[in-house]
């Protein structure tokens, strides 16, 4: 599967559920989620829904502008290079968003308070890597 399309997403959403922690890590999550990949050929928005039952919806691959219009309460937003560096471990997010490299809107809040389930962050990663 090539990185990144609506099928590369949709196998990383399914590594996520299928991941034992899924459902305590959503347990909550009441808001969607849009990432857009600036690509050489142009940028490409997906949009994940609110968690149901424990579990990611399939993501939607849409123009960032279409993205944008849906105003998903997450938003990040990087490179296709800087985003595979993020996938291969290659790239700290926090040095990232600090640089600039990742931008991220939304309430760091939720995500903070779900830094227990770090390890299930580790095994979806490990998971997707070599994948990119």
């Amino acid at each position: 599967m090539p990185f990144p399309d609506e099928a590369w997403c949709a196998a990383a959403i399914d590594a996520f559920n299928a991941d034992p922690d899924a459902v305590g890590a959503t347990e909550g999550w009441t808001w969607d989620f849009g990432l857009v990949v600036d690509r050489p050929q142009g940028a490409l928005g997906f949009y994940i829904g609110v968690p149901y039952a424990g579990r990611l919806p399939r993501p939607v691959a849409m123009a960032p502008e279409e993205l944008q219009a849906r105003a998903p309460a997450y938003h990040a937003r990087a490179t296709e290079a800087d985003w595979r560096a993020l996938v291969e471990g290659e790239l700290d997010p926090i040095p990232a968003l600090v640089q600039r490299r990742l931008v991220a809107q939304g309430d760091l809040h939720q995500v903070i308070a779900r830094l227990h389930y770090r390890g299930l962050a580790e095994r979806w990663l490990q998971h997707l890597r070599g994948t990119v």
